[in-house]
C-alpha cells in the first residue's frame, strides 16, 4: 500500500497538529463537564438542576441561545456574548446522534410551564435530569473515542516512521519502502529465490529454439489461405504503416492535454514507486513544470531513433502477490516512464482498432448453427416472421459473438487513450477486469448446461503459457510485428526497449547489470501490445481450425469449449502455434473436462489435467465448480503468518480486508444464477471454516471470531473495553475500523436466487412447447403466411411440423432459451434489508456530516452498508448515543484515508 514516505510532509504535520488540538479540546471539555456536574449537584431544587445541565450541554454543543425561560431584563443582553469563563471551548456543530436543539428548546418550554403548572411533576424533572446526564456521558464517550482513534492512527504512523527509518539506513536511503514491508511477514523467502532464479534463467538467456523463418512461414500460411484473408491482411498492414509514420511525425507529439492522460495511465499502471507517483502528481499541478516536461518528452520523440535506456542499469524489484507469485518490476526514470507510456498507449489503441477490423472482415470465420436451407424454408412456411429470431439478431449465437467482441477480444488493449491501461492479473486494481474473469466462469458453466441439455455432451479446455511475460522470445515479437507491417525504424526502437539493462535493488551495491534477452517488462503498455499481437495470431488460428470457434482469452489465460471433436481441433491449432512461437503451456493450469457422452472415450489429443481457477476446480461428475479445500488450508496458514506480523491495528485490519474480505471471496468466484445457491452455501461455509480455524489457535476470547480477537488486542494495548460490534464494521468516517464482512454480500445475493439452473432450462423448454402449440393452432386455422413458397400436397396444406423439428437449432431460433441463457449468466442482485423505525430516527442525525457509506440518505447506501448499518445500529446507539462513535471533525481522517488509498504489495 502507500508508503509513508510518499505522504506529503504537510499532511503529517497537519495530522500531528490536529491530534494536539483534539487533546486540548478534551482537556477543556473535561474541565467544563466537571463544573456542570458540580453546579448541578449543588442546585437548590430540581428545576434549577435541570436548567444548569441544559445550559451546560447547550454551550458545549454550540447551540444558539434563545429567549425562553429568562427574565425580561436579560432580553437586552447581546445573545452573542457568553458569561462563561471558558468561552474558548466551542463546538461548531451538534454531536451526531445526541439530543437536537429542538429537544433542548422543548425542555426549556416545559420548565417555564412548570413554574405555574403542577402537572410538571418531580418524576418528570428527575427524568429530564437522567436524560441530560446521560447525554453528557455520551458526549464524554465521544471525546474518549476520538482520543482512542487518534492513538490508533499515531500507532500506525509511528510504526511506519520507525520501519522506514530502519529501512533507509539498511538500504542506503535510495530505495522505496512500502507499507507491506512494515506490517506483513516476509513469507515465502525460499520460493522468492526459486522464482528469481527461474526468471533470470529466462530473461538473461536468448532462446535457441525460435526460428524467424519458421515464424514467418507459419504466419504466411495462416493469413494468406484465401483472397479474403489476403485482402484483410493487406488493409491491416497499410493501417499499421500509416499510423507508425504519422506517430513519428511532429504533428503527433505531446502537448499539455495529452500529458494529462499519459500521467493518469502511468499511475494506473502501478509501475511507478509511491514517491515517483507523488512527484508526478505534483508536476501536474504546476503549469510551468508541466510544459517543461512536455518539451523534454517531445525532444525524445524527435530523436526516437537514438533513444536508449542508458548504461547504468535500471533498478528492478520483486513484488509478491497474494497468490504466491513474484513478479519483477522496473523502477525506471520518470521521464522514460511517461515517454514509453505515451507511445505504448498510442500503439495499443491503434492495434486494437486494426485487429478488430480484421475480426469483422470476411477473413474471420463466423460462428453459426449451419442451419440447412430446407429447415429455413420450413420455418418460413409454418411460422410468421415474428418467430424468425435469426433475422432479428436475437439468438444465443448472436449474443456469443457480441460478448466475445465486447469483453474478451483484445481485452488487454484500451479502446481509447482515456481508458488507460488494463491491469494484469491483479484482482484488487480493476473491478471491471475482475468482473470479466468471473463472467468467463459464468459463461463456462452456462454453456455446459446448454450443451448437455441440447447435445448430451460438453468438453472444455483451459490453459495458459508458462512464464509468458518473462519468456516471450524477442525474435518472435519482432518477427510478428514486422509481418504486420511495422516499419524498420520502429522495429529498431522496439528492440532497444526490449533489451533493457537491469539490476536487482535487493542486491544492494553489489548488484550487477545484465541485458534483457527475452521477455517483456511488467506493467508496460508496449508489452501488452507485443503480447496481444502475438496472441491475436492464436485467436485467428483457432478460429480457422474450428471453422468459427471462439477462443475466450484474457491475456495468455485462454479457454475453449464445445463438442469434443471441435475442442480437439482447437487444441491442435494452439499446440502448433505454441511450438512455432517458442511458447510452452503451463502444466499446472492446463486441463480438460469431459461431460456426458464426451466421457465415453478418452481423447488422445486433449491435454490431461483439471480445470482450475482461483480456489475452484471443475468437477465433471457434478458439472460445477467446487472449492479446493486443501488449497484453502495453505492460505489459512499464510494469512495467519501475515496477520501475526502486523504491528498496528490499522495494518492488521487492512491485511484482513485484503486477504479474508476480498482475496478469498474473489477466488471463490462471484455468485451467478448458473451456479445456484449451492455455490454460495459452499463459499459461506468455507469462509466460516477459515475464520474458526484461524482463531482457534489464539486466546479463548478470540475463538468468537475476528471482532473478539481485535477487542482483546485493543483492551490489552490501549486499555479500552466494551467496544460494540459495530465499531469494528462501521466505516472510519463514523469512528469505526471498517472491517469487511464478506458473509453479508453472499447472503444478500443468496436470497435472490429463486430456482436451480436446471429448473430455469426446464422452464425455457416448457415455454418453447407452449409456443409450438400456439403456432400449430394458428397454422391449422389460417394456413401458411408465406405465399411465395408452395408446399401443398394434393392441393392441401402440409400438416404442421413436429415438436422435434420446431425446437431444432434453439441457439439460433429460441428466444426462450436466449432468455434462460442471459438469466443464468446474471449475478444476483444483493437483497437490501429494510430500515427499522429506530434506525431511521438515528440515521437522521447523520445529515450534513460529510461523505460516508453509512449516511443520512438510505437510498444512496449500497445493500452491503444498509445491512451492516442496520445490523449493528442498536448497540452503536446504546453505546455512543448515535450511529457515529465520534464526530468527524474530531478524527484525523486525512492520514487514514491517504494510507488506505494504495494497494498492498505482499512482498517476501
Amino acid at each position: 500500500m502507500s508508503s509513508l514516505g510518499a505522504l506529503p510532509q504537510t499532511l503529517k504535520s497537519i495530522t500531528a497538529t490536529k491530534i494536539k488540538e483534539l487533546s486540548k479540546q478534551r482537556t477543556l471539555f473535561d474541565k467544563r463537564k466537571e463544573e456542570i456536574f458540580a453546579n448541578a449537584n449543588s442546585a437548590s431544587d430540581l428545576p434549577t438542576r435541570v436548567r444548569i445541565l441544559l445550559d451546560g450541554l447547550s454551550h458545549l454543543k454550540g447551540y444558539s441561545k434563545d429567549s425562553l425561560n429568562i427574565d425580561d431584563l436579560d432580553l437586552d443582553i447581546d445573545s452573542s456574548t457568553s458569561s462563561d469563563d471558558d468561552s474558548d471551548l466551542e463546538i461548531s456543530s451538534p454531536i451526531v446522534g445526541q439530543m437536537r436543539p429542538e429537544n433542548h428548546a422543548n425542555i426549556r418550554r416545559f420548565l417555564l410551564q412548570g413554574r405555574y403548572d403542577p402537572s410538571i411533576t418531580e418524576a418528570t424533572l428527575l427524568g429530564w435530569v437522567a436524560l441530560l446526564e446521560k447525554e453528557l456521558r455520551y458526549l464524554e464517550l465521544k471525546h474518549e473515542h476520538a482520543a482512542f482513534y487518534s492513538r490508533l492512527v499515531t500507532e500506525w504512523l509511528t510504526h511506519l516512521d520507525e520501519k522506514i527509518t530502519s529501512s533507509a539506513g539498511h538500504k542506503g536511503g535510495d530505495d522505496k519502502f512500502t507499507e507491506s514491508d512494515t506490517s506483513f511477514e516476509n513469507v515465502g523467502r525460499a520460493e522468492m529465490h526459486e522464482q528469481r532464479a527461474k526468471w533470470e534463467s529466462l530473461v538473461f538467456t536468448a532462446p535457441d529454439y525460435v526460428d524467424k523463418n519458421s515464424v514467418w512461414t507459419y504466419l504466411e500460411t495462416l493469413f494468406t489461405k484465401t483472397k479474403l484473408s489476403q485482402q484483410a491482411l493487406k488493409e491491416l498492414r497499410e493501417s499499421i504503416r500509416k499510423f507508425a509514420n504519422n506517430l513519428a511525425s511532429q504533428g503527433e507529439w505531446l502537448d499539455v492535454d495529452k500529458l494529462k492522460w499519459v500521467s493518469k495511465a502511468l499511475i494506473k499502471a502501478d509501475l511507478l514507486s509511491a514517491e515517483k507517483s507523488t512527484i508526478l502528481k505534483e508536476f501536474m499541478q504546476n503549469k510551468e513544470v508541466t510544459q517543461e516536461v512536455v518539451d523534454v518528452l517531445n525532444m525524445r520523440l524527435a530523436s526516437l531513433d537514438s533513444w536508449d535506456w542508458g548504461s547504468d542499469g535500471i533498478p528492478i524489484e520483486m513484488r509478491r502477490h497474494l497468490n504466491g507469485k513474484y513478479r519483477v518490476f522496473m523502477d525506471e526514470d520518470l521521464l522514460d516512464g511517461l515517454f514509453l507510456q505515451y507511445l505504448g498507449s498510442r500503439w495499443a489503441v491503434m492495434l486494437r482498432k486494426v485487429f478488430t477490423k480484421f475480426l469483422n472482415s470476411y477473413a474471420w470465420s463466423p460462428m453459426n448453427d449451419d442451419v440447412p436451407d430446407e429447415h429455413k424454408d420450413k420455418r418460413k412456411y409454418f411460422q410468421s416472421s415474428r418467430f424468425h429470431t435469426e433475422v432479428q439478431g436475437h439468438s444465443i449465437n448472436e449474443l456469443r459473438k457480441e460478448t466475445y467482441y465486447n469483453d474478451y477480444f483484445m481485452s488487454q488493449l484500451p479502446e481509447s487513450t482515456d481508458d488507460g491501461t488494463k491491469s494484469y492479473d491483479d484482482d484488487s486494481q480493476s473491478k471491471n477486469a475482475l468482473d470479466t474473469k468471473h463472467s468467463l466462469l459464468h459463461l463456462l458453466v452456462t454453456e455446459s448446461l446448454i450443451h448437455k441439455t441440447q447435445r448430451g455432451e460438453f468438453t472444455a479446455i483451459r490453459s495458459d503459457y508458462e512464464w509468458f511475460g518473462p519468456g516471450l522470445p524477442h525474435a518472435t515479437i519482432l518477427t510478428v510485428m514486422e509481418y504486420f507491417g511495422v516499419p524498420e525504424m520502429w522495429l529498431k526502437f522496439f528492440k532497444v526497449f526490449l533489451e533493457a539493462p537491469l539490476k536487482f535493488v535487493q542486491d544492494g551495491l553489489s548488484a550487477s547489470t545484465q541485458v534483457r534477452k527475452r521477455g517483456v517488462p511488467m506493467s508496460h503498455t508496449l508489452s501488452d501490445c507485443f503480447g496481444e499481437s502475438i496472441l491475436f495470431c492464436m485467436d485467428y488460428a483457432v478460429n480457422q481450425s474450428t471453422n468459427g470457434g471462439i477462443l475466450y482469452r484474457l491475456h495468455d489465460d485462454f479457454w475453449f469449449w464445445g463438442a469434443k471433436i471441435t475442442c480437439e481441433k482447437a487444441w491442435l491449432g494452439m499446440t502448433e502455434f505454441a511450438n512455432v512461437m517458442g511458447l510452452r503451456f503451463n502444466d499446472e493450469k492446463t486441463g480438460t473436462v469431459l461431460m456426458g457422452k464426451a466421457k465415453v472415450e478418452n481423447s488422445s489429443v486433449l491435454p490431461v489435467g483439471n480445470i482450475r481457477w482461483g480456489f475452484l476446480v471443475m468437477d465433471a461428475e457434478q458439472g460445477k465448480f467446487v472449492i479446493d479445500q486443501a488449497q484453502v488450508d495453505q492460505h489459512i496458514e499464510e494469512l495467519d503468518l501475515q496477520l501475526s506480523s502486523c504491528k498496528t491495528i490499522f495494518s492488521w485490519v487492512e491485511a484482513w480486508n485484503s486477504y479474508f474480505g476480498r482475496f478469498f471471496t474473489n477466488n471463490f468466484a462471484k455468485p451467478a444464477m448458473c451456479f445456484g445457491r449451492d455455490h454460495i452455501d459452499m463459499a459461506i461455509c468455507t469462509l466460516s471454516r477459515i475464520e474458526k480455524t484461524l482463531f482457534s489457535k489464539r486466546t479463548e476470547q478470540a475463538k468468537g471470531g475476528v471482532s473478539n480477537y481485535l477487542r482483546g488486542v485493543i483492551a490489552e494495548r490501549f486499555d479500552i473495553h466494551g467496544l460494540p460490534e459495530g465499531f469494528f464494521y462501521y466505516p472510519v468516517e463514523l469512528g469505526g475500523l471498517g472491517l469487511l464482512n464478506p458473509f453479508v454480500r453472499l447472503l444478500a445475493m443468496r436470497e435472490n436466487i429463486k430456482h436451480t439452473p436446471e429448473r430455469r432450462l426446464q422452464k425455457a423448454s416448457l415455454q418453447d412447447e407452449m409456443l409450438y402449440q400456439s403456432a400449430k393452432e394458428k397454422f391449422e386455422k389460417r394456413g401458411s403466411c408465406t405465399s411465395s413458397i408452395t408446399r401443398e400436397k394434393d392441393g392441401k396444406p402440409l400438416p404442421f411440423w413436429s415438436l422435434e423439428e420446431f425446437t431444432k437449432y434453439p441457439e439460433t431460433y429460441s428466444f426462450n432459451l436466449l432468455d434462460a441463457y442471459k438469466s443464468l449468466n446474471e449475478v444476483p442482485e444483493e437483497k437490501s434489508v429494510s430500515p427499522t423505525a429506530s434506525f431511521k430516527k438515528n440515521q437522521a442525525g447523520l445529515k450534513g456530516k460529510g461523505n460516508s457509506p453509512i449516511s443520512s440518505n438510505w437510498g444512496s447506501m449500497t445493500p452491503y452498508w444498509r445491512w451492516v448499518a442496520e445490523m449493528y445500529s442498536d448497540e452503536m446507539v446504546s453505546t455512543y448515543g448515535g450511529l457515529a462513535a465520534v464526530s468527524r471533525e474530531f478524527m484525523p481522517l486525512g492520514v487514514v484515508k491517504t494510507l488506505k488509498e494504495g494497494r498492498f504489495r505482499w512482498q517476501g
